[in-house]
């Protein structure tokens, strides 16, 4: 795993503009997949592109890394945070590959599962994905070595918050197909688990989720 600081927040969002920008517009001959992260870091990115007017590749896919089981309309759903970039991309709904949370539980993870493999049977690429790191260690919403260890072999599964709300996220045998996995925090109470991931990364999920993925960044800043 590469290390990036960054010294400040301002600087790091900066940084993953102009990656997710570049991704964005590159062209492809093949379907390819540019994953999000939801959480606060990522958020000014995003809508830092959607207010530039980028209008994304003809073969440009997006999916997300983990979805709350709430309305879009929730003020925590991970879809509804990223839809401007969705809207400002002028991606149709079928290059949306996103969890339907109008469904019951375990027929919206089946039904993520399936939008994956569907894509993946397509000869779809998945060149990048954009994580976040918890202060407790997790990503996506994978929250412990047991959800890690329990996403094996599946491309999505649910997963109980230690809150008790439920979530869906992908799977650590998926994350592991992206080219380039590059994941992102901000905030002094996130230096310790950056540390665990540098010193100690399969004691922590976002380390032992990615350790099979063939290249892995942190991008931090205080």
């Amino acid at each position: 795993m590469r290390f990036e600081e960054f010294p400040s927040a301002a600087q790091l969002t900066a940084a993953l503009v102009e990656l997710l920008t570049a991704e964005v517009v590159r062209k492809s001959a093949q379907p390819r997949l540019m994953m999000l992260a939801g959480g606060r870091t990522p958020l000014e990115a995003y809508a830092q592109i959607a207010a530039r007017g980028v209008v994304g590749d003809a073969n440009l896919y997006l999916c997300l890394s983990d979805e709350r089981y709430v309305p879009v309309t929730a003020p925590e759903s991970n879809a509804g945070q990223v839809a401007p970039l969705v809207r400002a991309l002028h991606l149709p709904p079928a290059r949306v590959l996103f969890p339907n949370t109008t469904l019951p539980l375990a027929e919206a993870v089946r039904d993520w599962g399936h939008q994956f493999a569907g894509f993946l049977q397509r000869g779809g690429q998945l060149p990048l994905g954009i994580l976040g790191l918890g202060a407790d260690g997790h990503t996506a919403s994978l929250f412990s070595l047991d959800d890690v260890e329990r996403s094996r072999g599946l491309l999505a599964l649910p997963v109980t918050h230690p809150n008790g709300s439920q979530r869906i996220s992908l799977g650590a045998d998926l994350l592991a197909k992206f080219e380039r996995l590059v994941i992102v925090t901000a905030g002094a109470e996130k230096q310790p688990m950056v540390e665990r991931l540098r010193a100690a990364p399969l004691t922590i999920p976002a380390g032992a989720a990615t350790a099979r993925a063939p290249r892995v960044e942190c991008w931090f800043a205080d």
